[in-house]
């Protein structure tokens, strides 16, 4: 039945000749669900629990004057979860049942702008998401002009890496895109309103360019107004800048190896979090713990998590599962939007996830290992355990995808942690370093995902986070290692850019025009790069 029939039917239902509201589809869905629930209260047997749930004869549908007609749901096509009545028990923790809720308060998630979408269009028979997209990202190509092509350092005769690029939260004119790099610089360019199509002999160029550590640069994350940024670096440091005048606000020491990651706390602009290759989680609050050096503070951590992805040493003969604890690398951190205390992580000795609450106190005895607050592990893993390279939130911050070195992508539900909940995985995605990264499209329809073998994986995503159509696009124009992929956050246009062992950065974007000359010529195809979209394994 039509969206339209439906609201029709309910209002020449009414008795009233002149009704002073006009009713809707969610005012017949009320009605048809006390409809029927009056019905299971008269068929169910007369108990207390049932007499004290009754509605009083006041409020009843059948009222002198008004009339309503029922709607059944099942000509809707429409399942309304009923509450449970009995205790559940999740994680072997019993779970009282709720307490009775008025139907506004119970179905609640019907009155949502987003719910209703959802509702006419199953209406409509039109599943969520069934529109492929993927066909688009076959025009994508990064001709010379937007390629960035580090160069040596004045002192060095080698030419630096690309590490990790990021762009910033605003969108249009005030986007930004930072990269850092193996030579301790940052960069800022302006990809989005710089032009397209015409061929420069430098290619891409920065709009700004500072020292910012003195080694190795390894992650880099924009403050929520992008007016600051937070950079990780091997010299065992991470430090905060003003982005417009490019100046050092503060240093954050504590770590006794290379700083490997850093994540913002959401909705929080003071707080964040560094991991390490010493194995260890710290928390930063840039108003406290700090001290005032020349003209940038010194601070120190609020708390720390030591040892948060541990691993056993075999020594000689020693029988299997017997040996000594290691300290392995924390790869990556990422806070989770849903609950700001808890921050997920990844480490080098194995697939699992771990959730770990910011408030926690540090073990009281040494030997002690800290407990994570949750975990996602593996149902079953043949061989030995592998590490895991990255870490990654969807924009609605329910679904987590973590990079491992067993060329898989795991889909982990970061509402409920459990075992992983699917698996992308393909020919052309090589996961075997822990330089390899993932990101999510601004519209969550998209994963993208470099390769060591220099190609860049795009998967199609469904409503769930997962590959379910099997298409995916591939992008190629590294010729070696592609480690970094980040998309632009606006939806005006869409752009991903790319960083390869080959010393550049590629900016992407839909230009079918371009893309059609790349593939007619083989100079072209080398020089710009190109893509293409498999729909199966």
């Amino acid at each position: 039945m039509a969206l339209t029939d439906i609201t029709q039917r309910a209002n020449n239902s009414s008795g009233a000749k002149t009704p002073t509201r006009q009713t809707t589809l969610f005012d017949a869905l009320n009605a048809a669900q006390r409809h029927s629930n009056k019905r299971q209260r008269r068929s169910a047997p007369f108990s207390s629990s049932s007499q004290e749930n009754t509605a009083p004869e006041g409020n009843s549908d059948q009222s002198e004057g008004k009339v309503l007609k029922r709607v059944r749901l099942e000509s809707l096509h429409i399942s309304v979860p009923t509450p449970p009545t009995q205790s559940t028990v999740v994680h072997n923790i019993i779970l009282p049942a709720p307490a009775p809720k008025s139907p506004a308060a119970q179905y609640g998630s019907l009155y949502s702008a987003r719910s209703a979408i959802r509702l006419r269009q199953r209406l409509q028979n039109v599943p969520m998401r069934a529109i492929s997209t993927i066909n688009r990202l076959e025009s994508l190509v990064s001709p010379e002009a937007r390629v960035y092509r580090l160069q040596a350092e004045e002192d060095s005769q080698i030419g630096a890496l690309p590490l990790a690029c990021k762009y910033s939260n605003s969108v249009g004119t005030q986007s930004r895109l930072a990269l850092v790099d193996e030579g301790g610089m940052i960069s800022l360019f302006d990809p989005v309103n710089s032009k397209m199509d015409v061929a420069g002999e430098e290619g891409m160029q920065p709009v700004v360019r500072w020292r910012g550590h003195d080694n190795s640069i390894f992650d880099v994350e924009w403050y929520a107004d992008d007016t600051r940024m937070v950079t990780a670096s091997a010299d065992e440091t991470c430090r905060l800048w003003d982005v417009e005048q490019q100046k050092l606000l503060g240093v954050f020491g504590g770590h006794s190896q290379t700083v490997r990651s850093v994540s913002w706390r959401h909705e929080d602009q003071h707080c964040f979090s560094s991991a390490s290759r010493d194995g260890s989680i710290m928390m930063w609050d840039l108003r406290v713990n700090k001290a005032k050096a020349g003209d940038e503070y010194s601070y120190r951590p609020v708390n720390t998590i030591s040892r948060a992805h541990y691993g056993l040493r075999h020594v000689g003969k020693a029988p299997r599962g017997k040996g000594s604890l290691i300290a392995g690398s924390v790869t990556a951190i990422k806070h989770l939007r849903h609950n700001a205390n808890l921050v997920a992580s990844v480490g080098s000795t194995s697939e699992t996830v771990k959730y770990w609450d910011t408030r926690m106190s540090a073990p009281t005895r040494a030997t002690e290992l800290p407990t994570p607050a949750a975990t996602s592990l593996l149902a079953s893993s043949a061989g030995r355990s592998r590490g895991t390279s990255s870490l990654t939130l969807d924009p609605d911050g329910t679904r987590l995808y973590s990079a491992c070195n067993d060329n898989r992508v795991y889909v982990h539900n970061a509402l409920l942690p459990d075992t992983p909940i699917a698996q992308l995985d393909t020919p052309e995605f090589e996961c075997s370093s822990f330089n390899i990264t993932t990101s999510v499209s601004p519209c969550g329809r998209h994963l993208a995902a470099g390769s060591a073998n220099g190609s860049v994986v795009v998967w199609e995503l469904d409503m769930y986070g997962q590959n379910s159509s099997k298409r995916r696009a591939v992008l190629q124009g590294h010729i070696k290692e592609a480690g970094c992929v980040a998309w632009y956050l606006g939806a005006e246009k869409t752009q991903l850019a790319t960083c390869g062992d080959d010393g550049t950065m590629r900016v992407w974007d839909i230009n079918a025009e371009l893309a059609d000359a790349a593939k007619a010529d083989p100079m072209k195809r080398c020089r710009w790069g190109f893509t293409s979209v498999h729909q199966t394994h």
